[in-house]
């Protein structure tokens, strides 16, 4: 029989140390299982596949851990939605997609073909999942449904056990209690902030009060299994690069920020979002300027809407962990960071902005060297927290091997369009 730690978390702000406690507990890493939405599953660029899911932070964490982790590998070019894109009704797979959920490990010389998909997975994050979804929502047969969500999560936490009778077909937090982990973190809420961010209506977000109960809940149930329990506070949309200030949407787009500010009148602490940029930058090449959608920029007033949202959520995350005995990781603290000051990695400087190698090119999920980033973030978390020396991802070799901090990277190398360009005079 495991020990129970229950112990106080003493909670001084969201800004400062989350994971003060009044002793050490012990901590076994023999059963990794991680919940959470596109973030931890390994989203990247325009869906989910085996291309990041192996690179993704929390393969990384289990990796410095040395314990096992079991994902649901998607064989490229990937499955769901994008966000901020139209949602798109699933088919049946045809080429270049095969089996869609990957059999086989191609790239790995030193392994034998894996013939079937593993029945049990411990990477049981889904993209598009939200807090509610994560003790509601179970797979459904058939296995491919019209609506995209259904259809991830059934080849996430329903294949192979939808093809079987007499099967439980579990919630993803039930799934992942009767793993019986033995250290869980926790990565739910960063899909209904982005939603709400991207749609730029900020009361899409969900209730704090019905938010804490149902979180509550999740974190109770998992320490009900005796397992350590890391949640993580949800990333703050206005920090990714979607959202972009007028300095930086003019970099990307090759500008200068008087020529923005000259056509699109954007107001002081407004954003241009990912959206926005690509119009833009398509209307600068073509020299035809024309209104933007509402979906091209944000206002000052909504990005503080959503940021005082975001933060209510993240309280409730705070007292959930309190209340039950567990461990907050302030990832919304590193986001946030990474988006003012950006990082190193090795030799290479990546930002939190556009293209600016941190995230990927859907502006939200961040990239090989984004992901280990915060893999090396978290590990240096935990070593802290239970007094470990779990090694560091080496960031330098990622990033040099990472063609988004090389081919994405805008290059700075002065402005191509500018107000006498589009003979307009310089204010």
């Amino acid at each position: 029989m495991k020990t129970v730690f229950v112990i106080p978390l003493m909670v001084l702000s969201l800004g400062g140390s989350l994971a003060a406690q009044t002793a050490v507990p012990a901590l076994d890493t023999t059963t990794f299982i991680v919940m959470g939405e596109g973030l931890a599953a390994g989203m990247a660029n325009y869906g989910l596949s085996s291309v990041m899911q192996t690179k993704n932070f929390a393969s990384l964490v289990a990796n410095q851990m040395g314990t096992a982790f079991e994902q649901p590998l998607i064989q490229p070019p990937g499955i769901g939605d994008v966000i901020g894109l139209p949602g798109q009704e699933p088919r049946m797979q045809a080429y270049p997609q095969g089996s869609v959920r990957q059999f086989y490990l191609p790239t790995d010389k030193t392994k034998d073909p894996v013939k079937a998909p593993p029945l049990f997975v411990q990477n049981v994050s889904v993209p598009g999942l939200t807090l509610a979804d994560s003790v509601a929502m179970r797979p459904l047969s058939p296995i491919v449904h019209k609506r995209m969500k259904q259809t991830v999560f059934n080849l996430i936490l329903g294949f192979p056990q939808l093809i079987f009778a007499n099967v439980p077909l579990w919630t993803q937090l039930e799934y992942a209690e009767n793993m019986f982990p033995t250290i869980s973190m926790v990565e739910l809420g960063y899909y209904e902030a982005l939603d709400a961010a991207v749609n730029g209506d900020p009361t899409r977000m969900p209730d704090p009060a019905t938010f804490g109960t149902t979180y509550n809940q999740v974190v109770a149930g998992l320490r009900g299994t005796q397992s350590q329990v890391i949640v993580t506070t949800i990333p703050n949309p206005i920090d990714t690069a979607y959202f972009n200030s007028t300095a930086a949407a003019a970099i990307v787009c090759q500008a200068t920020p008087a020529l923005l500010i000259a056509l699109y009148h954007p107001s002081p602490g407004d954003y241009f979002t990912r959206n926005g940029l690509q119009v833009i930058a398509n209307q600068l090449a073509t020299g035809v300027v024309g209104p933007l959608a509402s979906d091209s920029t944000m206002s000052a007033a909504t990005a503080a809407d959503i940021t005082n949202r975001v933060n209510a959520l993240n309280a409730q995350i705070v007292s959930a962990a309190q209340k039950n005995g567990a461990f907050v990781y302030d990832l919304n603290a590193f986001l946030h960071k990474i988006k003012v000051s950006g990082a190193t990695a090795g030799t290479t400087s990546v930002s939190g902005d556009y293209l600016g190698g941190f995230y990927s090119l859907d502006g939200v999920y961040p990239t090989f060297t984004g992901n280990a980033l915060i893999a090396n973030d978290i590990v240096s978390f935990l070593n802290s927290t239970y007094h470990k020396a779990f090694p560091l991802v080496d960031v330098a070799s990622v990033a040099t091997n990472d063609p988004s901090t090389h081919n994405y990277k805008p290059a700075g190398a002065g402005a191509l369009y500018t107000p006498a360009s589009f003979g307009l005079s310089e204010r």
